[in-house]
């Protein structure tokens, strides 16, 4: 029976064996889900990066034609959400960041920007914009589209922080004909 037991000197090592394997095992399961996590949080910047190119894309298309671009806006993931994160368009007036943004040198520019309290989450899209391109708000005004409103969408203002949400868009230019500056409208349906 000896030999079946072994010495007394294995049955002492084996708890002591059995606690480092569960240190290190639980230590390959912490690595591995902060990794797992960071993939996660990189699929879901690069779902709001290539949903920005849509919208950017859509609101130049808007402004070059004189015409209407409907898109949705509904990135994957977490990351984006009304309280964590911010997406805003707003006039630059900075010649070296419109160069760093544009790459090319402007004294005023467009820009896109996406941030969120996630590390390295802020991005930046140039919008290829004439200078003086207006949005407009407000029902009353030239946004007050009676169609679109009758189908849910209402106007909202892209360059005030917090304005865009998932959803769905319409872009649409209300430049008068013979207007020297587009005018553009934004309307949202969640």
């Amino acid at each position: 029976m000896v030999w079946f037991f072994g010495n007394e000197k294995a049955q002492a090592a084996a708890p002591f064996e059995l606690l480092v394997a569960v240190v290190i095992m639980g230590f390959v399961m912490v690595v591995g889900y902060v990794v797992l996590e960071d993939v996660n949080t990189q699929v879901c910047l690069n779902s709001v990066d290539r949903e920005m190119t849509e919208f950017k894309l859509a609101v130049e298309d808007s402004v070059a034609r004189m015409s209407s671009a409907p898109l949705t806006f509904r990135p994957e993931g977490s990351c984006f959400s009304s309280k964590k994160s911010l997406l805003q368009i707003y006039n630059e007036e900075t010649r070296s960041v419109c160069a760093a943004v544009c790459g090319f040198a402007t004294d005023e520019c467009y820009i896109m920007k996406f941030s969120s309290n996630l590390p390295g989450s802020t991005k930046r899209k140039c919008l290829n914009l004439p200078p003086y391109t207006n949005f407009q708000t407000g029902v009353s005004g030239m946004c007050g589209d009676q169609s679109l409103m009758g189908s849910g969408y209402s106007p909202i203002d892209p360059t005030v922080p917090g304005g865009f949400l998932p959803g769905s868009y319409v872009i649409r230019n209300v430049s008068p004909a013979g207007h020297q500056f587009p005018l553009i409208c934004v309307y949202y349906k969640a």
